[in-house]
């Protein structure tokens, strides 16, 4: 058994895990795939993990990057916020799922925060050891290249929505992804969701009852269940990048 005694930060509640174990997760997780085994076996020796309640900070915004993260388990959101206070979502990331590919790389503070939704396992690695890991594992450069351009055409999407779309159209779009992801039982807020589509909890709330009365979705506190989901499906509506 290993401990993390000294990982990311203070955040978080250092865990014991299996050298197996967090071989497992590297094996199974977004980006990863391609790399020998006794390769992912250097790399889970690199990692440890912490645990974090729901609402507590994996990062936050203009924090430098010091780790690669990767979840474990549980729910991240990844979000920016402004100076007045305004949050957009741009991932939720679930086991398996990187929470940072560019900030290992420049170790520079970003706009970036992380948030647990849920109580949440993340490792993490050291931005050296992972740097160095992909300087001598080639192929993990290219599947993170191809990981941020599915981001960047995702959220050049986003911005044209933000111009063009109406707050309902994007709110679909919304549900089109989480159907996509997470099934047709979803678990978030109103706030989360408005987060997701860059708009306000107040509208969020007003298009939400107008697609309950059209019988789209079914709702309740901090659960969405989608039971028409052929209504959200159309040619030009594809599913975001989260």
């Amino acid at each position: 058994m290993r401990t993390s005694s000294s990982t990311a930060d203070t955040k978080g509640e250092p865990l014991e895990s299996t050298l197996e174990a967090r071989a497992e997760l590297f094996q199974d997780a977004m980006g990863f795939s391609g790399i020998a085994d006794r390769e992912i076996k250097k790399l889970a020796a690199m990692a440890t993990l912490r645990r974090f309640a729901k609402g507590q900070m994996v990062f936050e915004q203009d924090q430098p990057c010091d780790y690669f993260h990767l979840v474990a388990s549980g729910l991240v959101k990844v979000y920016i916020c402004s100076a007045s206070g305004f949050r957009m979502t741009y991932l939720l990331a679930r086991r398996g799922e990187p929470l940072n590919l560019v900030g290992p790389f420049t170790g520079d503070p970003r706009f970036l925060c992380a948030e647990a939704m849920q109580a949440t396992d993340v490792a993490h690695i050291s931005r050296h050891d992972f740097v160095r890991f992909v300087a001598d594992n080639p192929i993990l450069f290219s599947n993170i290249m191809a990981i941020l351009s599915k981001a960047v055409d995702s959220a050049n999407s986003r911005i044209i929505d933000m111009v063009e779309k109406r707050v309902e159209e994007r709110l679909l779009r919304v549900l089109l992804t989480l159907l996509d992801k997470f099934g047709a039982e979803i678990r978030l807020t109103s706030a989360e969701l408005a987060e997701l589509a860059g708009t306000t909890v107040e509208t969020t709330l007003r298009t939400m009852a107008r697609l309950r009365n059209l019988g789209i979705i079914e709702s309740e506190r901090g659960q969405i269940t989608i039971i028409r989901p052929a209504s959200l499906k159309n040619p030009e509506r594809l599913p975001l990048w989260v």
